[in-house]
Order: structure tokens, then sequence, then C-alpha cells
């Protein structure tokens, strides 16, 4: 497996694997990567900052994409992207904390409007995959919305929240003369970890560590030594977790058959929720306002009461006769019956047409961090992964799985004929009981259904769902 730290992921339909964070692999896009320090230790970090300090945020990058071209309005797309508005924040953290991680699902974009007066909160959000700096001390996140600024517009006003843990330095802990064998345990602080596969490899050694999620994500970054107390050259190649298990992937360059492990852990952690309310234009001309909690002042553009959100300009995505369904029920029930007879071209006409390769995304990350929920059973993970392995092959699915554009990881692959067979592979190998397909596909009926327009609203259970019309036919959508 090929895997690597970020923020969680997840996807619409209230899909979120339930107790499973996706982590993206090694090369991926988007992600919040800490590569491994190459020389010695350095001490801790400064102590914490005041417990009043705030990130500061302001704005990094503004990309307005228009319509593609070509097959069906999306074959050349504006910087790869669908149409649509992106503001980037960079945020800095307080002086003496790191950033550690920022969680997009407690975030919040509650306005976005353009100089024009006009809403941008079409499918608003938080975007996936927030990048912090190696050393934690600052990071940019995404502010996406599905609409366009308004004809004549100089500059796009925002306001919302930003959900993060920072944490008030590191430390490090070494544990010495760690012995490269399967089984094998060390401990880091109390926290005990085991090695559960060790080999050499190309003059260097790969290991697989087993050891619990909340260390994982407290790991700033990652240290080698020799038995003379030299550095080794190593990074951490990926990780992921299956609810509070987790897996960590290194790679040291050295024969050796033992050497030390230095964990530099962040410390001191707490919870904030950032406020801002910025202002961007071209060439940002318009300037960041700084974060505030109090109410918006007169002058304030980006607080006003914002009219009906306005819909993008450009044309639907084509569609067939055999795509969508009579109305937002019988979306939901051709989702839920397609999934059961694993029928992936049924189930992925129902998905709006520009999202099927990311719900296909989806699945096949779920698939490739399988093997962690079995970490326990050496012999069964192994027999699991090596299935894993031959079905991406035969897909001619090549890591990382994890892209910011879905389309690229399903180049030349037939996808509804993936999304049968993944349907088939999760069964094949699922506990007798379980219903694997049920964290793919909303369970329950629908209620709370609000339509407005070509878009429409609704929940199942505690989950929300979004759906958008096209013609006559009705989609659900992954935002």
């Amino acid at each position: 497996m090929q895997k690597q730290r970020v923020s969680a992921v997840s996807a619409g339909l209230g899909l979120i694997l339930s107790g499973l964070a996706i982590a993206a692999p090694a090369g991926a896009q988007g992600s919040a990567q800490r590569p491994a320090a190459k020389g010695a230790a350095r001490p801790a970090t400064p102590a914490a900052a005041p417990a009043a300090a705030m990130p500061q945020i302001t704005v990094a990058g503004l990309r307005v994409a228009g319509p593609g071209i070509g097959a069906n309005g999306t074959e050349v797309k504006p910087f790869m992207e669908s149409p649509g508005t992106t503001v980037v924040l960079a945020i800095q953290a307080p002086k003496g904390n790191g950033i550690v991680d920022i969680d997009d699902h407690a975030s919040k974009l509650d306005v976005i409007s353009d100089d024009k007066g006009a809403s941008l909160l079409e499918e608003a959000r938080v975007g996936p995959f927030p990048k912090i700096t190696e050393d934690g001390s600052a990071a940019l996140v995404e502010l996406e919305v599905r609409a366009r600024p308004s004809a004549g517009t100089a500059s796009v006003s925002a306001q919302g929240t930003i959900a993060m843990t920072l944490a008030g330095g590191s430390k490090p802990i070494r544990a010495a003369n760690v012995k490269m064998d399967a089984n094998q345990t060390f401990k880091i602080g109390a926290t005990t970890l085991t090695i559960a596969e060790a080999k050499v490899e190309d003059e260097a050694t790969r290991l697989t560590v087993n050891l619990p999620r909340s260390l994982l994500t407290t790991i700033r970054e990652i240290r080698f030594f020799d038995a003379k107390n030299a550095p080794l050259e190593g990074h951490r190649r990926g990780s992921g977790y299956f609810n509070e298990k987790a897996e960590l992937e290194l790679e040291v360059k050295t024969k050796d058959k033992a050497f030390a492990i230095e964990f530099e852990v962040w410390q001191n952690l707490r919870t904030v929720k950032a406020p801002f309310k910025l202002e961007a234009g071209l060439g940002f001309a318009a300037g960041p306002r700084a974060a505030s909690t109090d109410g918006a002042s007169s002058s304030d553009q980006g607080a006003k009461a914002p009219p009906a959100a306005k819909k993008a300009d450009g044309p639907p995505p084509a569609i067939t006769a055999a795509d969508g369904a009579a109305s937002v029920d019988a979306v939901l029930k051709q989702m839920q019956t397609s999934a059961a007879a694993g029928k992936g071209a049924a189930l992925l006409a129902v998905v709006y047409p520009t999202e099927r390769t990311t719900y296909a995304q989806m699945l096949t990350m779920a698939m490739a961090m399988m093997p962690l929920g079995l970490m326990s059973d050496e012999k069964a993970s192994t027999a699991l992964q090596k299935d894993l392995d031959a079905f991406f092959d035969s897909h001619k699915l090549k890591p990382p799985f994890m892209r910011d554009d879905a389309d690229d990881l399903f180049k030349g692959v037939d996808v509804n004929q993936f999304v049968n067979d993944a349907f088939a592979f999760m069964k094949a190998h699922a506990k007798k009981g379980e219903n694997p397909t049920a964290d793919f596909v909303p369970q329950g009926k629908l209620s709370d259904v609000k339509i407005d327009g070509d878009t429409a609203t609704a929940q199942v259970g505690d989950k929300p769902i979004t759906f958008s019309k096209i013609n006559t036919k009705w989609f659900i959508r992954l935002k």
C-alpha cells in the first residue's frame, strides 16, 4: 500500500467511510506531507503562546474557472478544473505554535459574494487536503464554490471559520536499538509500536509499523540514527488509519539489523475555530482583512446579507436517456437497489455526470485501506493485499490513487465495470453479516426534502444530501 498522512478525506452523500480516514498516497497533490528531516535531532520548539493567540488568516490566491470545451464541454478544462471559484487562504500559526491538523468538516464558509452583491455560495465548501508546511508554522486552505463572479466584478468577499488543531511546541522521543524483525515491539514514550514487516531492498530497509491512531496524528517528523548516533537518511513513505489502528511505512538508507528511531511529537494540543473575513481581488488589490470575532462594520461588503444563490453559468453536462431518475426519491432507490445487485452502471447513472470518477475514486481509496482492518492478522492482511494488487492491475489502476483530478486516475478505465467489480470484491472479502456498500450508498429513506428549481436538499438520518437536475432528470451530488 502506498499511503501518506493527510487530513481526513470525505466525499458527499454523507458517505463518510464509517470510522475510516483515507490517507493520500505518496506523491498525491494537495496532501499535507511533512517529510522527515535528514539531519540530527533538534530541541523542542518553544512553549505555547497564550491561549488567546489566534492564527492570522489572509488571502494567498484567487482562481476563477469557466466552462470547459470539447466533448461534453469537459474534454479540455481551464486549470484542469471544473467551473467555479476558488479563494486560497494562508494561515499563519501564532508564535510558538504549530498547525497539527485542519478539519475541513468542522470549518465553515458562511458568506462568499462578489462586489456586485451576488452570492456565490452554490456548492460552497472548505476544500479537503489542506497543505501544511513541514515545520507546522503555516498552511494553505482552499474555499471552493461552483458559482462564478458577475461580469465586471473586481473582488470577492468571504467570511467563515477554519477549525484546526494547534500545538504548543514539540519534543523528540527516541527508541534506541530497534530490531528490524517482524512482530518486534518498541516504545515511544508510553506507547507501544509493533514492526509488522521489515525487509532490505536496494541498500535500504523498508519497514511497516503498527501504532495507535492517537500517536500517528501527532507525529511532526521522524528521524533515524545508527549505533554510533550518526543520523541516517530516511523518510516516511506513507501512513493511514482505520478506526483506532494505524499503519506507518518508513524507508531508511541502511542495511543495519537495528537502529534508533526518533519521533518528534507535537505537544500541548488545543482546538480552535479561527474566524476570517476577507476580500480577494486581482493582484489582491482589495487586500486581506484581519480575522475578527466581532460583527461586521458598515463598510464590510463581504458581510452583507447575500441574495439568493446565483447558479454557475455555462451548460450542464450532456446526459443520455439512461441517465438520472425522475425524482430525488427515485435516485436514492436506484442507488440502493443497484448497489445490492452489484450493478455499477445503474448506480453511476444517478450520480452527477462530472462526479462519477470521484465516486469510483472513493471506492478505490476505501479498498486500498482494507488491509488495515486486518493488521492483527499478518497472514490475512498480506493475502488481502495480494488480491487487491491483482484487482487494481486488472483494471489498469496505478497509484497514487488520491489525486486532485479523479478523471486522471480513471483515464482509459471502464468506470462502470470497475464499480461493478469493486462491489463484488468488497462483498467477497466482507465478514458474515456485513454490508460493505453501506458506506457508499445512503441507507434509509429521504426526509426534509427541499426543492428549489434545479437543486434539492434532503436528509437520510442525520446525513445531508444534495441533488441537481439536468433537463428533467435528477442526480445525486458529491460535495
